[in-house]
């Protein structure tokens, strides 16, 4: 950074924000090749900024000091806490006034771009149908199971929780369960050492490629509504529940639709936002 851009609120908010984004750590914090990049990038966007800022859209815009608030505190929800986001701004020069007018600009120029191109209509059924039906191949999805699980863990410091205790806990509930497998979500809550005990022991839909693969081997393996006999993991030892199973296929054209018509509506937006920056030079 030159002195000049040091004295400019702007810069220094743009730079925190964009080593938060791309490097996902404080610019001060950075190398000097990333911190290079950082300053870079900044410079960039904040030329295109004050482009959009003169434009005779953003007259038309107005933030309220609630949107700004608002903003504020998302910004420092990504922090441990109050202390970490303060020191934060210290270390690049901001106050609550200076931090302010920066997202008050930010969100200016976000809210000029929505105005731009809130004249693009929305993509037509009949648009998202052709999209459908000559893209088949992006509608593919994998086989996938609705899934439950209960973990006992392993903790030589407990006796109860040592290695063949807490395989024995794990089959007698194994046991219990594929003769009423309906108790799952219950016993899952009783017993299971998962933070997912809370939801029943619920997986959700789940694809191959996530779980580790002895249990993935063995939920893909058992049949809808089987209870398994206990697997082990790196984790301790597992029930599993196959609650559901979605074969193979393609995603049916009703539930893409919603979906297509958003992307489809959300890329000529973008196109049109493109176009209108290049009339600005």
């Amino acid at each position: 950074m030159n002195a000049t851009e040091l004295n400019t609120y702007e810069f220094r908010y743009a730079v925190l924000q964009v080593a938060a984004g791309r490097f996902g750590e404080s610019y001060h914090s950075l190398d000097s090749t990333k911190k290079y990049e950082a300053e870079k990038i900044a410079r960039t966007q904040l030329a295109l900024q004050k482009r959009i800022l003169e434009s005779k859209e953003a007259s038309q815009v107005v933030i309220s000091d609630l949107q700004v608030q608002q903003e504020i505190n998302n910004i420092a929800a990504r922090y441990a806490n109050s202390e970490e986001f303060e020191k934060e701004l210290e270390k690049n020069n901001l106050d609550n006034e200076s931090l302010a007018q920066a997202v008050s600009r930010n969100l200016r120029v976000d809210a000029v771009m929505d105005l731009v191109s809130a004249s693009v209509p929305e993509c037509t059924e009949t648009d998202a149908k052709l999209y459908y039906y000559m893209n088949t191949d992006k509608f593919d999805q994998p086989e996938t199971r609705q899934a439950r699980h209960i973990l006992i863990t392993e903790n030589p410091d407990f006796p109860e929780n040592c290695r063949d205790q807490a395989r024995r806990r794990a089959e007698q509930i194994a046991q219990r369960l594929q003769k009423k497998p309906k108790r799952f979500s219950e016993q899952a809550m009783k017993y299971s050492e998962c933070p997912t005990a809370m939801n029943g022991g619920e997986l959700g839909r789940v694809k191959r490629g996530i779980l580790f693969s002895s249990v993935e081997n063995t939920l893909f393996a058992l049949k809808s509504g089987q209870v398994s006999d206990v697997v082990e993991s790196p984790m301790g030892f597992h029930v599993i529940y196959c609650e559901k199973i979605y074969p193979q296929g393609s995603v049916p054209l009703h539930d893409a639709l919603p979906i297509i018509i958003e992307k489809l509506t959300d890329r000529d937006r973008k196109n049109h936002q493109r176009n209108w920056l290049k009339s600005l030079a």
